[in-house]
Order: structure tokens, then C-alpha cells, then sequence
């Protein structure tokens, strides 16, 4: 009988093989791309700072800059950018802004995007990103040439990176006097992937699957030291990590034009789509001591108003801006982008100067 049975279990085995290679070979997503280590373009304005990351060993690329007009023992405002973009995705409003208000601004690549090393690129670590965040401020603390007050240290994070302010602040290091946290993702990608199946169940079952797909080739290359790749942004139904209605169309608005100095592309690891799943930086909001500004769109579906109110009520003091009849891309631009400036700034005088 086992005889009998094994050309049957050879020819299922042979087809489920050769089925799961051509599931695998249409697995949504991207190899990796040549690499090559990045070439720090200098440019006019700002000073360009190379430091250590959190994780001890990967040279970071940051620019200070410095207002018109400084005087020594300027209070410096550190920018913490969103998920998957680097400092040259429209970060420059911001800086131009709080420059022209007086303050100096540091803004720096997490490892593996934009000017920063690490290999393979474009992966989301939250806690590495969070890490390479205190590297930054340590190096504004510690290097004695930049012409900062490193007593006055103020931390502006938005989307992802505003949850990482409010992590790092939670530390209470008495440099940080004040964080702005502007959209800020503060619950975990699994309670976001829940809020979109609830939304648009279908789609996002399709979406799911896709991702199954495209994880499952990520695992097997591991094997061989390689890697996989999904968007960062796309469609509903796509294996976008954002995918939400307008993200996709808001979050392209960000990028420079042909990815920018460094190559920006719309990939990451689909390693960080776990790590992602159990981030949850409200977890430690209640252990920020120092000012707090959190601002929320009361439409955004990626970073929901409900949690930045319910961190604003545990976070001692903390002041609260919402936003009405907004989403989460549309306080890049227009009248939302002037208020969010006028009291972010208006924050920071208070409160650094």
C-alpha cells in the first residue's frame, strides 16, 4: 500500500511545488536594487553633520540650519519626518519656517533611507528609527562647534516620526523643552489594518492576501541573504503598506521630483511590515514630562483624531489642536499648513526662547 502511494504523494508534492512557484513568481512587490554607498551632496544652505545611529554602527547624514542673522546659543528645533521619507521630502517648509522664526533646525535619515547608510534599504524599524532620533539629539548636544543653546532643545515630529518624538521625549531628557507631535501615528499597524478591513472589507482582504504573497517570498529569500519588497504607497487592494483613500495621491505629493538627491523610491522591506504591526507609541506617552503640542486632523483614516485626543488627556499639560474637516496629507499645504505653522511656531517661542 505505501508503495502504492508514493508516485501519488510524488505527483501532489510536484504540483503543489510548482504551484507555489507561480504563486511566488507573481508575488507582488520588488527585488532589491544596486546600491552603492550615498555621494553627500553639499549644498548652499545648512551644514551637513555625519554621525553614529542608534544602533552604534551605521554613519547617519543629517543638515543643521541655522537661522539669518543667528546669534550664538541658538535654541534648535530637531525634525523627525513620517513614514518612509527622508529629509528632502518637503521638510524644507518647515525648516525655512522655524529659520525664519529664529531657531536653528537639524534634520537627519533614518538608516538605510536618503543620504544615510544601511543595508538593505528602506526598512521600517521603528525602534531603530526612535534610536537613531536620540542619536541626533545627542550629537547637537555633545558637539561643542555647532552654535546651538543645547539646553533648549525642541523635538517636531510628523505622521510616523510624530509618534517618535513623543517615544523619545518620554525619556525625560532635560534638553527637550518642547515637542510638537503633528498627526502623529500613535496606535499599532495592526489596530490600523483592522480600522481599513472595517472600512472596506473586500478590498482589503485582497490587500491582505497580496501581502501574504509577497511575505511569503520575502521569507524564502531571506534564506539566501536577500530580500523583498512592497510598496510604500499605492491603490486599495494593492500591497501598499498606505493605502487608505487619498494616501496615495497625498503621500506622492511629498516626494521630490524623480525620487530627489538620493533616489527615494516607493519600497520597503517587507520585514518592516511587522515590526510596524506591534509599534505603539501611546503606550509611553505618559511618562512625557516636557511641553507638548499635538495637532490632528479630525478626518485622518491613517492616524485617527481619537488617539491623538486620548494622548493630549494623558500627557500632563499637553495642549491640543484639531483640525476640522481635514485628513492626513492636507496639513501639507494651503490654510491648514498656516495654522499648524502659526501656532507650532508660536509653541516653540514660548516655550524654547
Amino acid at each position: 500500500l505505501r508503495q502504492a502511494m508514493m508516485p501519488k504523494l510524488s505527483l501532489v508534492s510536484g504540483t503543489l511545488a510548482v504551484l507555489l512557484a507561480a504563486l511566488l513568481g507573481n508575488a507582488p512587490g520588488v527585488p532589491e536594487w544596486k546600491y552603492d554607498l550615498p555621494n553627500i551632496v553639499e549644498e548652499e544652505k545648512g551644514e551637513t553633520i555625519q554621525f553614529t545611529g542608534g544602533d552604534g554602527t551605521t554613519t547617519l547624514t543629517g543638515r543643521l540650519f541655522y537661522p539669518t542673522g543667528r546669534k550664538k546659543q541658538t535654541p534648535v528645533v530637531v525634525l523627525a519626518h513620517g513614514f518612509g521619507l527622508t529629509q528632502d521630502c518637503s521638510l524644507d517648509i518647515f525648516v525655512n519656517a522655524f529659520n525664519d522664526a529664529g531657531f536653528a533646525t537639524f534634520t537627519f535619515d533614518y538608516a538605510t533611507f536618503g543620504a544615510s547608510e544601511g543595508f538593505p534599504r528602506h526598512v521600517i524599524n521603528p525602534s531603530g528609527q526612535i534610536a537613531d532620533l536620540h542619536a541626533a539629539i545627542d550629537v547637537i548636544e555633545k558637539t561643542d562647534s555647532l552654535q546651538v543653546d543645547t539646553s533648549k532643545i525642541g523635538l517636531w515630529g510628523t505622521s510616523y516620526g510624530g509618534g517618535h518624538v513623543l517615544v523619545a521625549a518620554a525619556s525625560q531628557n532635560p534638553s527637550i523643552r518642547a515637542v510638537v507631535s503633528q498627526v502623529p501615528a500613535l496606535g499599532s499597524g495592526a489596530e490600523s489594518v483592522l480600522a481599513t478591513l472595517m472600512r472596506t472589507p473586500h478590498m482589503t482582504t485582497v490587500a491582505l492576501a497580496k501581502t501574504l504573497l509577497a511575505s511569503m517570498k520575502w521569507a524564502l529569500l531571506g534564506i539566501v541573504g536577500k530580500t523583498w519588497y512592497v510598496p510604500l504607497h499605492g491603490l486599495l487592494g494593492s500591497a501598499a503598506m498606505m493605502q487608505n483613500e487619498g494616501d496615495n495621491e497625498g503621500y506622492a505629493a511629498l516626494l521630490p521630483p524623480g525620487g530627489g538627491k538620493y533616489g527615494h523610491r516607493n519600497a520597503a522591506s517587507v520585514g518592516s511590515v511587522f515590526r510596524v504591526l506591534m509599534h505603539r507609541p501611546i503606550n509611553s506617552v505618559a511618562s512625557v514630562v516636557a511641553p507638548s503640542l499635538l495637532i490632528a486632523a479630525e478626518h485622518d483614516t491613517l492616524c485617527p483624531v481619537e488617539q491623538v485626543v486620548k494622548a493630549a488627556e494623558i500627557i500632563e499639560g499637553a495642549e491640543l489642536l484639531v483640525l476640522p474637516g481635514l485628513g492626513h496629507f492636507d496639513v501639507y499645504s494651503g490654510d491648514a499648513l498656516k495654522e499648524i505653522l502659526s501656532s507650532t511656531i508660536n509653541f516653540f517661542q514660548k516655550h524654547l526662547k
